[in-house]
């Protein structure tokens, strides 16, 4: 074993900004398509809900939570209730953290890969806190573990999306998960869920982080898990499709096959996902190639010089944005029984809005739309100061301008047609049903 004193540091940011709203990269307007097609496929998953076990932390919490004879109840105390086990989120991944450190474990090692606010935990143990009183994430109650695995507690079947009460469910997983010998008193727990500023022993610390942290769920835990990710009728089917179909990955093949496979299951659930599908691999397409000719705009030489439209010259992908549009047109048309409306809806509206650019008979036209586009794309998002955010390229006349910090310095390489722009969440939706022990149980 490596000696304890060394502790290895994972790598993570404390935000995805794939997962971003109004800030997010952007520039061509196509994310509310892709939150619905992913949300359709995937309804309790995102980029990162990527450890399965999270999902026992914060029940566990919300049941410490209930023992307390003042604790937030009823109607409208989802939010007070969210906040007040932000100190026990602290405090586990404080255990985990310290017993990563016994162990000299690796950044990626299973029990606190990805864990989220990894670094703040690293330093707090680095410091020697032994209680949950240390800072983590800028935005723990958004980013850190109940807020980033919110959405999947609620899919699952664990929590009330309002009240933030447990389900007997998502009691029985608490349970399980406080069930070990090496927990903590009970009472000590309930006083961190209080807000008391409550230390515990190291060695107490490492034997609980030994029992509780992100990859230690016995079978029986695991099963209970299981059962939450697979409570979405559309995981049920996702999961069984990516096991026949071994798709594990979220690209052009893998859509492929998943939409193969519902389509030869001919009942409506499984129509509705090739549906979905289908669409997406044919919007994925369309913002692809629109997204190859933006980013060659943004390499166009002459640095900080604006560039005359009738100059511009664009290579062209596989097939031409005209053909593309037809074809998700075409796809929408052809589906429009089976599509759930957010797709359908958020889907269209993209195509509307970049139909101009897709109809352009030359390449002054095509960029001239496609900008005017992205300007009015960046218009509709708000900066840190809430003020619309400034285009990366913008029409100056019959010139082209591009913002410094967005120039490309190399012509971007012409996708693969598996490419996808967006990531529709199925790597971390076959983990966790690793994880929990379910992957090679799906059929």
């Amino acid at each position: 074993m490596k000696p304890a004193h060394a502790l290895p540091m994972p790598i993570l940011s404390a935000w995805d900004p794939r997962a971003a709203t109004s800030g997010s990269i952007d520039p061509l307007g196509a994310l509310r398509s892709f939150t619905a097609i992913a949300t359709a496929v995937l309804p309790g998953v995102t980029t990162i809900t990527s450890r399965v076990r999270y999902l026992s932390w914060v029940c566990a919490g919300l049941h410490l939570l209930d023992e307390l004879p003042q604790a937030p109840s009823g109607g409208r105390a989802g939010h007070a209730r969210r906040q007040r086990i932000l100190a026990w989120e602290r405090l586990v991944a404080l255990a985990t953290g310290f017993y990563a450190k016994a162990e000299a474990t690796s950044a990626d090692d299973r029990s606190w890969g990805q864990l989220r606010g990894v670094s703040y935990v690293r330093r707090a143990v680095a410091e020697g806190i032994r209680s949950p009183a240390f800072p983590m994430l800028q935005n723990q109650a958004g980013v850190g573990g109940v807020g980033a695995y919110w959405v999947t507690l609620v899919a699952g079947g664990l929590v009330e999306d309002g009240t933030a009460g447990l389900t007997p469910r998502g009691v029985k997983l608490a349970d399980t998960f406080l069930r070990h010998q090496a927990t903590p008193d009970r009472a000590s727990l309930i006083r961190v869920i209080s807000g008391e500023d409550v230390s515990f022993a190291e060695s107490a610390l490492v034997d609980w982080g030994r029992a509780a942290h992100l990859g230690a769920a016995s079978s029986h835990e695991r099963s209970l898990l299981a059962e939450a990710l697979l409570e979405p009728r559309a995981q049920r089917l996702m999961a069984s499709a990516m096991r026949a179909m071994d798709a594990t990955t979220s690209d052009g093949d893998t859509f492929r096959l998943l939409k193969e496979y519902f389509s030869r299951q001919c009942n409506p659930p499984s129509d509705r996902l090739a549906a979905v599908l289908d669409v997406a691999l044919s919007f994925e397409n369309l913002h692809c190639e629109l997204l190859y000719r933006f980013d060659q705009v943004r390499s166009l030489p002459g640095y900080n010089r604006p560039a005359p439209l009738r100059k511009i010259r664009l290579a062209g992908g596989d097939s031409s944005p005209a053909r593309l549009g037809d074809e998700l047109k075409r796809g929408l048309e052809v589906h429009r029984t089976h599509l759930p409306y957010s797709v359908a809806d958020t889907v269209h509206d993209f195509y509307l809005n970049v139909e101009p650019a897709v109809r352009a008979n030359d390449d002054a036209e095509f960029v001239r739309r496609l900008i005017g586009h992205h300007e009015r794309v960046q218009a509709g998002k708000l900066d840190a100061s809430r003020q619309p955010k400034l285009p990366w390229v913008e029409l100056r006349g019959n010139d082209v301008a591009i913002a410094p910090r967005y120039l490309l310095e190399e012509r971007p390489k012409k996708p693969h047609d598996v490419e996808f722009t967006h990531p529709y969440r199925i790597e971390q939706f076959a983990g966790m049903l690793r994880e929990a022990g379910e992957w090679e149980k799906t059929s």
